[in-house]
Order: C-alpha cells, then structure tokens, then sequence
C-alpha cells in the first residue's frame, strides 16, 4: 500500500467521486462527517494542520483517512472534539496499514473515540466499545411511530403534549432550515445556558469551531448540507436544532429548546417533525449520535458500534503512556463500579489530549 499525504483542497474531481463510492457502498460511512464536503470545510478552516491520506494499491485507490497533524508528533480525527464519526473511507472489507499512514504523517500515534468497530483496523486497537443510536425510516414513517407507540408511554403522550402547546401558544409550525437570525440566536441562547447551568463551555464558541458551523450552515448541495430545523409555536420559537445531512442521512448534532416550554416537549415534537420531513424528502436515517439520553434510547431502532482507543508506532515516547492508558482502562473495566472507568476513561483523555485538536 502506498499513501500519499494531501491537503483537503487537492481533492480533485476524480477522488471525490471514488470517495462518494466508498460511501455508498458501506452503511457505516454514509454519515456527513464522513463526506468529503465534510473535510474540505474543516480543511478551509484550519488549512494549517488538516491533511487526508490518499490509499493506493498498484495506483488504485483504495481509501481516504482525514485528520489533523498535533504537536508532538500526535493525529487527531478531523474536527476534533466535534467530530461524531472518524475512520477510514474505503470499500468494505478493506484493511489499511495504519502504522504506514502514521509514517507517512510524521507522526507517533493517533487517538480516536468514535470509529466505527466494522472497521478492524481501530477495533484491534480499542479498549472501549460504545454505541450511537439511530432511527432507520426505510419502512416509512408511520411505521416507525407505531412501533413506538405499542412499547412506550412517554411517546404516546407527545400527541397530548403537542396539542397543548399548539392550544396554549399558537398554531405550531416546523422550518426545515430555518436561516433567519431569530432561529440561530435562539439556539445559540439555549444551548450556552444549558451548558453553563452544568459547568461546560459550548464548543462552538471556540473560534475554528464556530468558522466550521458557520461554514456548514452556508452550505446545501444534493450530497451535504448543513439544516438548522426550527420549531415555532404561533410567533414563538420553542426548540431549535442544528445539524448536518449527506444524501441518506441527517445527523442529530446541537439539539436546544426554550427551557420555557420544557413541559410540552419541543424538542421530542422538532424530531418528529424532522423525520416527516426526512421521509417526504426520501432520507432513511436520522442518527443521534453517541450518548444514552433518554429520547434517544426511546426513539431509535438500531445501535451503530462504536469503538476508542489508540494506534501508536512500536518505539516512541508518546505511544508509550497510550499503551499503558489502554492497559489500566481495561483493568478498570473489570471492577464493579461503573465510576472507576468513566473516571480513567476522562482522566486519560485530559492527561494526553486524546481526540483533541487546538
């Protein structure tokens, strides 16, 4: 295998449409962040440090891994702490030689926490699996509401819900891209306040990530868009979400409502409205992304595996506090209380940066 180190704008016309091959060969890949659009909107941000390794076999090519090169010799998955996806594209069954890419980057090791576990490559090298929820509408979309509603309350309660907040505030009415400055101010409101009430700072304050989101949002082709979905109660706009779409699916990213009208749901009613939107517009999967809130284990109908950890070159000294982090999270994995991992879990990403790009 040879590869061949570039940055996102050398992705010519030809290597877009392989890498959009890959995509729709493999239900894994079809999320936006694994699009090239995707990467080359990062890569315009943070021209600096993003790069894409180009796979070739006998001048064939066989895959594309985007990343960002660190300090100290360390790869972070494209877009950093806002990235829900990360891995290789290429065909299915493809097995890339990661330690050539580390090589061929200059670099010592590379963290990941979101890879897919189809793909070998990050699974032999995780010492943890998680899951990201998703919603399959290839049956349609009443197909999937009654199947909530024959095994769950709280779902069957979100009708009675939405017609008090329509008989209280106004007749409710759902923006599919809500551009107006109300919508995006709204979201950026809720979603700070929440965030504070708990201590943590909004990501896309940080300045690259807000040139991302902005970038994301200007943008809608048929293969990558970004869709602020807004939810409006007479003239009120209760539940506002920011995300992005590929052709198939649209990922469920920066969801915020009007703590306000927290009682009525808005935000569980912005989701129905967006998967009728979906369906109409003939896009199968909503994906929730990793987490184990509880709207997203009512609403889904399948898990994606997930897997992180660490890859690391055989001899360097940032590889070695990865090979030991790997080892002392698998033995915490083992004791009986769920606290002990989750605390070994953040420390380790504190302590060496993991996944994180600055």
């Amino acid at each position: 295998m040879q590869v061949d180190i570039i940055r996102p704008d050398e992705l010519d016309a030809d290597m877009v449409a392989v890498w959009r091959g890959f995509q729709a060969a493999d239900r894994d890949l079809q999320s936006p962040f694994f699009t090239p659009d995707f990467c080359r909107i990062v890569g315009a941000v943070r021209p600096k440090d993003t790069r894409v390794a180009v796979l070739h076999d006998q001048g064939t090519i066989q895959g594309f891994f985007a990343f960002h090169i660190q300090r100290f010799g360390r790869l972070a998955p494209l877009a950093g702490q806002i990235s829900d996806y990360h891995g290789v594209v290429a065909a299915p069954g493809t097995r890339p030689d990661m330690g050539l890419v580390l090589k061929a980057a200059g670099a010592k090791a590379y963290d990941f926490n979101h890879a897919p576990r189809s793909q070998s490559a990050f699974a032999d090298h995780a010492f943890r699996e998680t899951t990201s929820p998703y919603i399959d509408l290839s049956g349609g979309f009443d197909a999937w509401a009654d199947a909530r509603r024959s095994n769950n309350r709280s779902f069957r309660d979100l009708g009675r819900r939405s017609r008090k907040l329509e008989r209280d505030h106004g007749a409710i009415t759902f923006v599919a891209n809500d551009r107006s400055d109300l919508a995006w101010q709204s979201f950026l409101d809720w979603k700070r306040a929440s965030l504070a009430a708990m201590g943590v700072k909004f990501i896309l304050d940080a300045g690259w990530a807000s040139d991302v989101a902005e970038a994301i949002r200007a943008t809608e082709t048929p293969e990558f868009a970004g869709q602020t979905s807004a939810l409006y109660a007479g003239d009120t706009c209760v539940a506002v979400h920011f995300g992005m779409r590929s052709t198939q699916t649209l990922h469920w990213w920066f969801p915020s409502y009007d703590e306000e009208y927290r009682k009525t749901s808005p935000g569980l009613i912005l989701i129905l409205e967006t998967l009728k939107q979906m369906e109409a517009e003939g896009r199968r999967e909503l994906d929730f992304g990793r987490g184990d809130q509880r709207y997203k284990t009512d609403f889904m109908t399948h898990e994606r595996a997930l897997v992180e950890g660490s890859m690391e070159r055989p001899v360097s000294l940032i590889g070695a506090p990865r090979r030991l982090r790997k080892q002392l999270q698998v033995m915490a994995d083992r004791l009986p209380s769920p606290k002990v991992p989750e605390f070994t879990r953040r420390a380790g990403d504190r302590i060496l940066a993991a996944g994180r790009i600055f």
